[in-house]
């Protein structure tokens, strides 16, 4: 049993080019410092006393910077490569988080952490190129989910750290948060050089690559990129005014909200690689979309009847693969509609896709809980999945015309 489980690990890791895992690498230690997000929406309303329009108006500010940030990145990545924009992401990052830390003007927080984003999500399309420059057409899907445990590996660190640290005082997430950006702009400035191997920019284009066509002439993907929108509102709300409803009307501690998020980044970490490397070829990216979906409509079921720091443990690890079954394969489908001179147009749409629910979601969800109550939220959370699930269907109508 454990020589099964060693094979298939070895199975699913093998062929990575050591430049995936140094990419890999340097998001698991900026990854690693990821706390302020998942405590923001509660740190504006307990500890700078912000009504929940105000939660949800400087948390929309924060998304609008995504929005921004990925926009620019993608052209900046086009035209500098994804070395420098990376680098000028993470140090820029830095200099954010500890200004944040500092103010407590509503005000001048929008502006500040529309900044912070900004150049936080610069980093997202320049990633996605990442690796595509550093992977080849057959294990794509699996650098990808690499560079995703990474990155979940961080985010169960992260916010299990910050949990006992925002116990003591929130300050220190903005501090540790910006510390990791540091370290990881000084890694990947050092460390992470131009490959020169057989990547999937080198090889030939997939066979539905729209190489050469620009995104916005690509029907399939005009509605593959509402979609993932929709679903993101969906996932990302348990993990951004979630916080308001965990410790107001389940009554968590800091720690125990910490240990929910982090069990989803564990999870995912351990999971995911060789998940994908035993299904990625057994069905279409639409069929795991649709899976991925379908889990999560069933947590936000659940959510409507159960209440409990164990049913929530259990909830985030049905959310959690939701993620994995819907997120990699939602990448590798921006990548096969891509091509070389236009990959960074389509890799920061893609990832406009989800900024663009950072937006929405929490001025969605704080209007729902304070006019509706969190009911009608879930039941709107539930028709966002049904709507993922129809709109995948015909996204796989247009994609194969």
């Amino acid at each position: 049993m454990f020589n099964a489980v060693l094979s298939n690990f070895r199975n699913a890791f093998g062929g990575l080019s050591r430049s995936i895992w140094l990419l890999a690498l340097a998001q698991l230690i900026n990854r690693s410092g990821s706390m302020v997000i998942f405590f923001l929406a509660v740190y504006l309303k307990d500890e700078l006393l912000f009504d929940l329009n105000q939660v949800g108006a400087v948390m929309a500010c924060y998304g609008i910077g995504a929005l921004v940030g990925v926009y620019a990145g993608g052209k900046l990545t086009d035209k500098l490569g994804h070395r420098p924009v990376m680098v000028a992401s993470l140090l820029g990052g830095f200099l954010l988080f500890v200004l944040a830390s500092q103010i407590s003007d509503f005000t001048m927080l929008c502006i500040v952490l529309f900044l912070l984003s900004a150049f936080g999500d610069g980093f997202r399309p320049a990633g996605m190129v990442a690796i595509s420059h550093y992977s080849t057409p057959e294990n794509y899907t699996r650098s990808v989910s690499l560079y995703r445990l990474a990155i979940n590996l961080g985010f169960s660190i992260g916010p299990a750290i910050g949990g006992l640290l925002a116990a003591i005082d929130y300050q220190w997430l903005f501090w540790v948060d910006g510390a990791t950006c540091l370290f990881a702009s000084v890694f990947v400035y050092f460390y992470l050089k131009d490959s020169k191997e057989n990547t999937v920019e080198k090889a030939h284009e997939p066979e539905d690559s729209e190489s050469g066509k620009s995104p916005w002439r690509d029907k399939a993907y005009l509605l593959f990129l509402p979609t993932v929108t929709i679903y993101a509102m969906a996932f990302f709300q348990l993990f951004s005014t979630m916080s308001i409803y965990y410790k107001g009307e389940e009554g968590f501690s800091e720690g125990q909200i910490g240990a929910i998020l982090a069990l989803n980044g564990l999870l995912v970490a351990a999971v995911e690689l060789v998940l994908v490397y035993k299904i990625e070829r057994k069905y279409s990216v639409y069929t795991w979309m649709i899976i991925g979906a379908l889990l999560l409509t069933l947590s936000y079921g659940l959510i409507l009847v159960v209440h409990g720091f164990l049913w929530y443990l259990f909830i985030i690890t049905i959310v959690s693969f939701s993620e994995m079954f819907f997120m990699p394969f939602t990448n590798t489908f921006m990548n096969n509609r891509s091509g070389k001179a236009n990959r960074g147009q389509y890799a920061s749409l893609y990832v406009m896709s989800w900024s663009a629910s950072h937006i929405f979601t929490p001025l969605l969800a704080t209007s729902v809980m304070n006019h509706m109550g969190y009911d009608t939220l879930w039941w709107l959370m539930i028709g966002f999945t049904l709507l993922v699930i129809l709109a995948t269907r015909m996204v796989r109508k247009l994609a194969i015309r």
